[in-house]
């Protein structure tokens, strides 16, 4: 689970930012045993949105987080020789229920163009609601 936030001693997750994260993605890439599939954010804090604007703020530092993710794998991917295959493009997963609920035409567009990965969006835990938005 990779986490927007800057705080390595968060509930969950790492940021991509901290040497720690890479430290670990390096380890699991060079591993022949484990393959990544792609990256997972979730921002909770978003409950406490009170606009679209709020939540779509939100939606953007999830998005970018696992975006950061993916582009530290697929660099550490091109530089070492000795990495196992893995899936490319990652799949980059997303969502709460009010970020998903700002994913918006408009917000789309708008961030489809910069992606590393195919995005998914889903309300929170509700595996039902899912939204891929492919960066093809």
């Amino acid at each position: 689970m990779v986490n927007p936030s800057s705080d390595v001693r968060s509930r969950a997750g790492l940021s991509p930012k901290h040497q720690v994260f890479q430290d670990l993605l390096k380890a699991i890439l060079a591993s022949p045993a484990i393959s990544i599939y792609g990256f997972y954010c979730h921002a909770g804090q978003s409950y406490a949105s009170t606009s679209l604007d709020e939540a779509s703020q939100f939606l953007s530092a999830e998005i970018q987080a696992v975006n950061n993710a993916a582009e530290i794998a697929t660099s550490v991917i091109a530089q070492t020789d000795t990495v196992s295959s893995h899936n490319t493009p990652f799949v980059l997963s997303v969502g709460s229920t009010p970020t998903a609920h700002a994913a918006t035409p408009e917000t789309k567009a708008r961030l489809l163009s910069s992606l590393c990965g195919k995005l998914e969006i889903h309300a929170g835990a509700g595996p039902l609601s899912l939204t891929v938005m492919d960066s093809d």
